[in-house]
Order: structure tokens, then sequence, then C-alpha cells
């Protein structure tokens, strides 16, 4: 019996409640709540669809991406982005950055979620790392997403836990990717999370997903098809099991990423170096894997 998907809208819906909530009572901005509502509505619809009735690449692409751009245009995008003391000046380019970076998280998170409970686990380790440094920094108010977040994917993942019983859905994991995505802009254009933090602390998604597309087109690949040749899928194939990699990755975001992020949030003349060894620690990683994954794979042949 096929299990179902779309699990993951029960997460979308408990922190979209919420976000309404902060909203009446002004307990954040008016056009974050905007943007995250527009966006939100748009991406778990569109998600959920997908998940019932499997939707065109084209429309899914854009709708997301009108999703992407109508919520960069409610925060009014990114003029300014600060790394390493040094403010660089990016006017028009913010916007388009933005809405780049947003829409690549939409699809990045999708390709990610693939095992059971992995992708659960990298969304409760990057909300509740952000959600402690907001309330301990006295953005208590704002933390309280990030809170929901964790708890409400803590609630999914009791039943994404391998074997999975139910799973995320394009309605869970692209509706992630979005949230990430404007709460990373946000955060940044305000000066409450460097932008820097997110990057580290999702560098095992986006490392993994950017090095594989990377890797597909240079073999000159169809990488717009759906594979399974990312670093994960290759464990996967290689027989570590569902528990395993989730259980890995949960340990590789608490003893490496954490506190990198950590540093790259505390020491602002570091965050470029920090950044670049998130992810030189990261494709080595999947450098090995996906050698160990060829040698295996060729040896029997």
């Amino acid at each position: 019996m096929p299990k179902p998907k779309g699990g993951g809208a029960s997460i979308i819906l408990i922190v979209f409640c919420l976000i309404v909530v902060l909203s009446v009572y002004q307990l954040i901005d008016k056009e974050l709540s905007q943007s995250l509502m527009a966006g939100l509505f748009i991406v778990s619809v569109i998600g959920l669809i997908d998940d019932l009735k499997n939707l065109s690449v084209v429309i899914r692409a854009a709708m997301y991406l009108f999703a992407a751009l109508l919520s960069i245009y409610f925060i009014g995008g990114l003029p300014a982005l600060e790394i390493n003391n040094y403010t660089f000046d990016l006017s028009y380019l913010g916007y388009v950055f933005s809405v780049f970076f947003v829409v690549w998280l939409i699809n990045l998170y999708n390709f990610m979620d693939g095992t059971d409970g992995f992708a659960a686990i990298q969304t409760i380790s990057v909300s509740l790392f952000c959600g402690l440094i907001l309330y301990f920094s006295g953005h208590i108010s704002f933390s309280i997403i990030f809170f929901c977040i964790v708890s409400s994917t803590i609630g999914f993942l009791y039943w994404n836990w391998a074997p999975a019983k139910i799973f995320m859905g394009d309605v869970g994991s692209c509706s992630l990717g979005f949230l990430f995505g404007i709460l990373a802009i946000y955060t940044e254009k305000k000066g409450i999370l460097s932008i820097s933090v997110w990057l580290v602390l999702l560098t095992p998604f986006v490392g993994d997903a950017t090095f594989t597309l990377l890797k597909r087109i240079i073999n000159r690949e169809k990488w717009y098809k759906a594979h399974n040749s990312h670093a994960y899928q290759r464990l996967y194939q290689l027989g570590v099991s569902h528990d395993k990699l989730a259980v890995s990755l949960l340990f590789l975001n608490v003893l490496v990423f954490w506190p990198l992020a950590y540093f790259a949030n505390s020491y602002d003349n570091l965050e470029l170096t920090i950044i670049i060894l998130s992810y030189f620690i990261i494709g080595f990683i999947w450098m090995i894997i996906q050698f160990k994954y060829e040698k295996i794979i060729n040896g029997s042949r």
C-alpha cells in the first residue's frame, strides 16, 4: 500500500497559523508577515496539488518564481549585503540575488527530501539553532517562529522516522525551503542574523545539491531531470539505512556546523573564512562518498 505524501502540510499549516497570530498582535513586522503569508500560501498550495496530482515542471517553476518575486517585493529586496565587516551595495541586484536564493532553496530542499527523516532532521537542526540565537539576543517574538517550526517538525518526524508512515511531500519540503530563504534574506537585511550563519547551517543541503548539480552539468547529463545521485542517496545505495543517515546528519550539524555558525555569528571578521571552511568540509565529504560509490559500482561490473 503506497504511503501518503503531503504529510508536511501539518508543519506548514501550524507555522502559517502562528504567523497570522503574530501579525494580528503586531509581534512581527508587517512586511515580513505579508511576505511569509503570501509566498507560503502559493508554495504550499502548489506543492500540495503536485503531491496529489503531478503538475508539469513549467507550472511549478513559474509559480515558485512568482512566489519568490512577490515575497521579496514585500520585504523590499536586499539592498546591501554585509560580510566580514564589508558592506556591498547591491541596489537592484539585491532583488535578483534574493529571488534566485529563495528559488534555489525551494528546489534544493525538495531534492534533499529523499530518505526517511532526513529533511526533518535538517529542518530541526537549522531552526533550533536560529531560535536559540534569536531568543538569547533579545528577539524573543521572532524566535517563536523557529521554535514553532522545530516543535511541529518533531511531531511530523514521529511519523516520518524510518520506516516512514508518511512522507513530507512537496508541500512540506518546498515550503520549508521557501521559509528558510525568506527568513535568511529578512534577517540579513535587518541585521538580526547574518546570511553567513544561514549559509553555514544549510551547508549539508546546499553543498550536496550544488556540488551534485555542477557534476551533472560538467558530465553533460540532463541536470534538470529527476535523479538519485546526491551524496546522501549514494550512501543509501551503498547500504546505509534511513535512520543512520538521519542520525549522522544530526551529529554532523550539532558537532560541526553549529559551532561554525556560532563563530560566524560572533566574529564578523571571520564570516567568509568560516563559509569557505564549511563548504570545504562538506565538499570533501561529498567527494569521498561519490568516489567510494563509483569505485564500488565500477568494481562490480
